[in-house]
């Protein structure tokens, strides 16, 4: 961040510098940290022509919050590559300024420092990759990055810059360079953060365009309705707007809303424009500081807010998922991983009503495991429990084909619901889970057929009345089951809905 007169000579330091998700790359190649380069000489250049606009100061410095963004969400073995072409962008672009080599080295030495400091600090604590959208990583963001490594790396500057230049007082020097770097980690490291995740972009889809660009219009305009009033102090309207775009946009838009407000306030108050005139005989100088504590303030108030809501709703979608979770997990069957009756009872009571609506047929298979006491008694309780889950395991790809799911109704008894299925495809379903399940033949030397376990399926169908409940259809089903057990087992049997009493 030079601090160069608009005529060009050396008036002080130039400050060139560089700057469940996991998203960093599995390996940087060549060409990428080449073009990382390309970009932070590019910003580390622009940094220092900005300066000459506003009497010698870089009112915000990009480069040092662009690198820290990129490497903390990198892997460790290649932060030393970014850190060192961080540094020889840093130095590059004050040489093509003209600065001299040693002045460049130095003042590049004091940026690389803020930004390894800064990093090396945050994950030392919060670990790798940094998350900074996290209220409590953000907060230590704040203070170790945009407080801390700023005021040691402008500290370390502006020394080194006094010891060839005669810039004026060693604290003024720091404070024009502190303000500027302060700004510059504060604003683009997040921003250049957010660019980086696949979420940042969910709020440019689309589907959401038109609503983020209708609350990011919201701030631009009141930003530039204070900023071109010269008459009076209006700077406090532009905090409303900003917390409207917290609440609705989070984190990013937070972001965001404040890099439009750092252009438009920074760039109107350098050129004479805005409340900051109304202070009477302050130099420019002045005036640029006191738009940077208020763009300091800004951020100070807008970040912490915009992660404390991220949080919640991260934490709110994770209550959200447990819930969906032990919903779940509370309709599933331990033994079997089928659906369980408390699934059944609402499935079947469901599928009644619509099909009651739609006049639509309504089928029923309750199946029963034939002879299953006998198994136990042969193979014990274990190798009963290894029989029903193969049992059921085939019963539920014997399903697949005919879009239906399996529920354990209870004991060695499941059921299948077939919504909208005469009962003739019902019947033909049934026969294609007894043959799966004959097909595994399982030894059962008590069994009733051939010596395998086997299973009875007992069928029902009905065209749902008013009259009539759900129960009616389950009791009919329960007499073709007993029908198929009467008859042999290893069989299919249906059964007649039994008319209404009149």
């Amino acid at each position: 961040m030079n601090l160069k007169n608009s005529d060009g000579p050396i008036l002080g330091p130039e400050k060139s510098a560089s700057g469940g998700e996991d998203l960093r790359p599995a390996r940087d190649s060549w060409g990428r940290l080449l073009a990382t380069f390309l970009i932070l000489l590019l910003f580390s250049y622009l940094g220092i022509a900005l300066s000459r606009q506003s009497q010698g100061v870089a009112t915000l410095w990009f480069t040092n919050g662009m690198l820290f963004a990129i490497v903390i969400l990198r892997p460790r073995e290649v932060w030393l590559r970014y850190f060192l072409i961080g540094f020889l962008a840093d130095t590059l672009a004050d040489v093509l300024w003209g600065d001299p080599l040693h002045l460049s080295i130095g003042v590049a030495l004091a940026n690389s420092i803020e930004v390894i400091s800064s990093t090396l600090l945050l994950t030392h604590w919060f670990g790798s990759p940094f998350n900074l959208s996290k209220r409590r990583p953000l907060v230590a963001f704040l203070g170790v990055a945009v407080i801390g490594a700023t005021a040691i790396a402008s500290a370390l500057g502006a020394s080194w810059t006094l010891l060839f230049v005669p810039a004026g007082p060693w604290w003024q020097l720091f404070r024009t360079w502190y303000l500027g770097d302060i700004l510059g980690m504060a604003i683009i490291a997040p921003l250049v953060y957010i660019l980086q995740r696949p979420g940042f972009f969910a709020i440019l889809h689309p589907s959401q365009l038109g609503r983020t660009l209708l609350y990011l219009t919201v701030p631009t305009i009141a930003t530039l309705l204070v900023f071109t009033h010269n008459q009076d102090p209006l700077i406090f309207f532009v905090f409303p707007a900003l917390l409207l775009v917290v609440f609705r946009l989070g984190f990013p838009g937070a972001v965001l809303t404040i890099f439009i407000m750092a252009v438009i306030s920074i760039r109107l108050t350098v050129t004479g424009y805005g409340p900051l005139m109304l202070i009477t005989g302050a130099p420019m100088l002045h005036r640029i500081v006191v738009v940077q504590v208020f763009l300091a303030v800004a951020l100070f108030t807008a970040f912490p807010v915009a992660a404390l809501l991220e949080e919640r709703e991260a934490l709110k979608l994770s209550l959200q998922k447990s819930e969906t979770r032990y919903r779940s997990l509370a309709s599933i069957d331990s033994l079997t991983g089928l659906a369980n009756r408390r699934a059944f009872d609402e499935q079947f009571e469901t599928a009644w009503q619509h099909a009651l609506r739609k006049a639509h047929p309504l089928s029923l298979l309750l199946i029963d495991v034939d002879r299953f006491k006998s198994y136990n008694d042969i193979y014990g309780h274990l190798g009963g429990d290894d029989c029903l889950r193969l049992i059921a395991r085939k019963i539920a790809d014997a399903l697949i084909p005919h879009a239906a799911t399996a529920t354990r109704f209870g004991g060695e008894e499941f059921a299948i619901i077939l919504p909208s299925t005469p009962v003739e495809p019902a019947i033909a379903i049934a026969e294609d889970v007894r043959r799966a399940v004959e097909s595994l033949r399982v030894s059962h030397p008590g069994g009733a057929w051939e010596g395998i376990q086997t299973i009875s399926v007992g069928v029902a169908t009905a065209i749902p009345q008013p009259d009539e409940p759900a129960l009616s259809l389950l009791q009919t089903c329960d007499r073709a089951l007993y029908a198929a057990k009467d008859h042999g087992r290893n069989r299919v049997e249906t059964a007649a809905l039994a008319s209404p009493p009149q």
